[in-house]
């Protein structure tokens, strides 16, 4: 498994100073966005991020951010405006994947069709493989996140019966990439480990962004990758 470090704030400028605070250790991120509409959390929206980074303090920020890469992952209602956005950052951010959750039951071949990032589905607990493959041709999607807490607020309760829809894709066929978001952390980790089918990408999210014992969590992470 490999680790892409979760990051969720409430403050523009806060995302730029907690990545630049983990990338001495990774490289690669999930940038999270909630509206309160679609969740029952609201953090600080992609406009204001945008904003911070048109600022003088933003730019400098950037300077130390350029040879890294970033998903985002959009836990909105408005995802196709939040993805046009996105279109502005290419001059700043090398971003890899957009994250946008099923449920919301896109017209996926009109997504892949208008934007040129590569659109990710997400699976909420309550989400069934099955009906994913029933709805959408899971070859043509290049990567999914199945989130292992009710998606929101960091610091929910893991769900590890989630994990079981590692396995399913697996026996479906699917064999891109697969990503597991949610409470990960020392408690749940030895649970995910121990699944004869793991995600490739792990995404801890206070477990490393709110520590103060950043070195110590990230030796510990290393002995899962």
């Amino acid at each position: 498994m490999q680790i892409c470090p979760s990051i969720l704030e409430y403050k523009a400028e806060d995302y730029l100073k907690t990545i630049k605070k983990l990338s001495p250790y990774y490289k690669y991120f999930q940038i999270d966005f909630a509206d309160g509409i679609y969740v029952d959390n609201r953090t600080a929206g992609l406009d204001d991020f945008i904003n911070f980074i048109d600022l003088p303090a933003g730019r400098q920020a950037l300077q130390s951010l350029k040879t890294l890469t970033f998903d985002f992952h959009f836990m909105v209602k408005d995802y196709e405006n939040e993805i046009k956005k996105l279109e502005k950052l290419r001059n700043y951010l090398k971003i890899k994947n957009v994250f946008i959750h099923y449920d919301l039951f896109p017209n996926y071949q009109l997504l892949i069709t208008n934007y040129s990032f590569p659109i990710g589905l997400v699976l909420n607990p309550q989400d069934q493989v099955g009906d994913l493959a029933s709805k959408y041709d899971l070859n043509k999607i290049p990567c999914l996140q199945i989130m292992s807490i009710v998606p929101g607020a960091q610091g929910k309760p893991f769900i590890s019966e989630t994990l079981n829809k590692v396995e399913q894709l697996r026996n479906l066929g699917y064999r891109y990439e697969i990503f597991l978001d949610g409470a990960v952390n020392d408690k749940t980790l030895p649970i995910i480990n121990s699944q004869k089918f793991k995600p490739d990408f792990i995404c801890p999210g206070s477990f490393l962004s709110k520590t103060d014992r950043l070195k110590e969590h990230f030796d510990y992470l290393l002995q899962f990758t």
